[in-house]
C-alpha cells in the first residue's frame, strides 16, 4: 500500500490516465467491463424493471446510458410488415442506449424489452462524457462493444448465407454460451430460459424449424432442453455444426 501511495503522489494524474489508456488499448479485444464505471460514478440507485416491460422504444432519444446489472433484455426492431426480429441479446454487463452517444439525433433504432426481471443502473450522457474525458480507458470499453456487435452482425449475416437452420441454431447457442453460459463440470448451463419461439426470432427461422433442429441436437446428446432451460452437454460436437464460433 505504501508503494502505491508513493507512486500516486509522484506520477501526475494525466500520466496515470495515459498509462491506463495504453494498457486498455493493448487489450482492446477483451470484453468491456462497465461495472466499475457505473458502480463508481452513477448517482442514482439501480432501477428494478419487471419482466415484459419495455425499457426503451424505437425512436426514443435518450439522454442517458443504461447498464444491465442483472437480468436479460432483447433488442428488437419493428418492421413495416409487422415483423419484429430480435437483433441482439443483452445480459449482465451489457450497456444499452449507446446511440445517445453515437448518433447526432440520438434516435434509437431498436426497442428494448426485459426478458426477465432486470436491474439497471444509468448515467446521464453529459456525465459519461465528463468521465471518459478524465478516464479515457473507459472509452475503449465502448469500442469493444462496437467490435463485439460488428463481429456478431458479420457472423449472423454469414450464417444466413452459408448455413442451414440447424447450423444457425448451433451458432446462436454457442454465442449465448460464450457470453452468458455458466460452466458446471463438462456442461454449460444457460442462465436464461430460451423458448423455441424466442430462438426462432433470434435466428430468423420458423418456430417449427427451430424445434426440429433442437430435437436433432438433443437426440445426438449435444444438448438437453427442458421447459426452456438448455444445457450444452457436448460443446465439441456442437462446435462441429458451427463454422462461425468455436469455444471450449
Amino acid at each position: 500500500m505504501r508503494n502505491f501511495l508513493c507512486y500516486n503522489s509522484i506520477v501526475p494524474s494525466t500520466d496515470r490516465s495515459k498509462q491506463k489508456l495504453a494498457e486498455r488499448l493493448n487489450k482492446v479485444w477483451e470484453p468491456a467491463d462497465f461495472s466499475r464505471l457505473f458502480g463508481q460514478f452513477s448517482k442514482k440507485p439501480a432501477l428494478n424493471i419487471k419482466k415484459g416491460s419495455t425499457i426503451l422504444y424505437q425512436g426514443d432519444q435518450p439522454d442517458r446510458l443504461y447498464f444491465v446489472k442483472s437480468g436479460f433484455i432483447k433488442l428488437y426492431r419493428l418492421l413495416e410488415d409487422g415483423k419484429d426480429p430480435i437483433i441482439y441479446l443483452c445480459g449482465p454487463g451489457s450497456m444499452i442506449g449507446i446511440r445517445a452517444l453515437t448518433s447526432e439525433n440520438r434516435e434509437l433504432k431498436h426497442n428494448a424489452q426485459a426478458l426477465t426481471d432486470v436491474e439497471i443502473i444509468t448515467i446521464p450522457r453529459k456525465d459519461y462524457i465528463e468521465i471518459v474525458s478524465e478516464h479515457p480507458e473507459f472509452l475503449i470499453d465502448l469500442i469493444s462493444v462496437f467490435i463485439d456487435r460488428l463481429n456478431y452482425s458479420e457472423q449472423k449475416i454469414e450464417g444466413f448465407l452459408t448455413t442451414d437452420s440447424k447450423a444457425r441454431v448451433a451458432n446462436f447457442l454457442l454465442y449465448v454460451a460464450q457470453r452468458f453460459g455458466k460452466k458446471k463440470g463438462n456442461k454449460i448451463i444457460f442462465p436464461i430460459a430460451l423458448t423455441h419461439q424466442l430462438i426462432a426470432e433470434f435466428v430468423g427461422s420458423a418456430r417449427e424449424t427451430v424445434t426440429i433442429a433442437l430435437n436433432k441436437l438433443e437426440k445426438e446428446k449435444i444438448i438437453k432442453a427442458q421447459r426452456g432451460q438448455i444445457i450444452i452437454s457436448n460443446i465439441k460436437k456442437l462446435n462441429s455444426y458451427s463454422k462461425l464460433i468455436k469455444i471450449t
